[in-house]
């Protein structure tokens, strides 16, 4: 069998994606037997997975490259860039330290490939494990409020009320205590695009002339929400705003209640 020449500058560019198991099957193979010639090619291998290994440790928090591995990619540089040499004189010589430098280049290219190939991999995680855990929070947040609308039905004092739709459709039900907070269930609000979201609105003042107060931004989707107004509330109304909602709507209501 064919083996690669000891110093391979073409398989030296690939020696990133080799440590991080980013290669097709043929260029691996290619590499292996390139390992299993070349001791310089297996120590750089191991640094870059030991790289690696550093940042995917790192807390997901904390998505930052260990404070050494710049450090250590440039002493690396500099030192094969020292061991290029300034002795001999002929033409052969000089042929050798651009070969050389080359080499250099190649392998600084495959370490900093490897490190910002793992640092993107952390960060993508981080923006998922982010993700997840904001949604888990909404969930738990909706749920938390859906168990406590049905709670909050049985309390001393508690007044229940239906929305009520302009054509006499109900779409959501709402718990309001005596102390101020309440709970609102969604049963059949339409769901709305990203730019915009409900919005829940306390009446206060007289029926003839109502003041609304905003009581809380509901989201696009709304399941149960908690809420807190004043005592001296005598409706609600729902209405349909631009995402993240408003301190004053001039927007009709799309459902409201009367508390009796």
């Amino acid at each position: 069998m064919n083996l690669p020449a000891p110093n391979d500058p073409e398989l030296d560019t690939l020696l990133g994606a080799y440590a991080l198991d980013a290669l097709e099957p043929g260029e691996r193979a290619r590499v292996d037997a390139y390992l299993a010639t070349n001791g310089r090619a297996r120590d750089e291998v191991d640094e870059l997975r030991e790289s690696a290994a550093s940042l995917a440790l790192a807390p997901v928090d904390d998505a930052t490259a260990p404070p050494d591995l710049w450090d250590r990619i440039t002493s690396t540089i500099d030192a094969e860039d020292a061991s290029g040499g300034t002795g001999g004189e002929g033409d052969d010589e000089l042929a050798a330290r651009r070969t050389r430098r080359g080499m250099n280049r190649a392998r600084w290219l495959s370490l900093v490939t490897a490190a910002a190939a793992v640092v993107a991999l952390v960060l993508a995680t981080q923006v998922v494990s982010l993700h997840h855990r904001l949604n888990d929070a909404q969930r738990t947040g909706e749920q938390a409020a859906a168990g406590a609308f049905d709670r909050a039905g049985h309390a001393k004092g508690a007044r229940q009320v239906a929305f009520m739709q302009t054509g006499g459709a109900e779409v959501a039900r709402l718990v309001l205590l005596p102390d101020g907070s309440g709970y609102l269930k969604n049963d059949g609000l339409v769901p709305l695009d990203a730019q915009h979201t409900y919005q829940l609105w306390a009446l206060t003042g007289t029926t003839a002339e109502p003041v609304a107060i905003s009581a809380g931004v509901l989201g696009a989707h709304p399941k149960a929400s908690a809420f807190v107004t004043a005592t001296d509330v005598h409706g609600f109304a729902i209405t349909v705003e631009k995402t993240p909602g408003v301190g004053q709507s001039s927007q009709i209501p799309v459902a409201s209640a009367t508390i009796t």
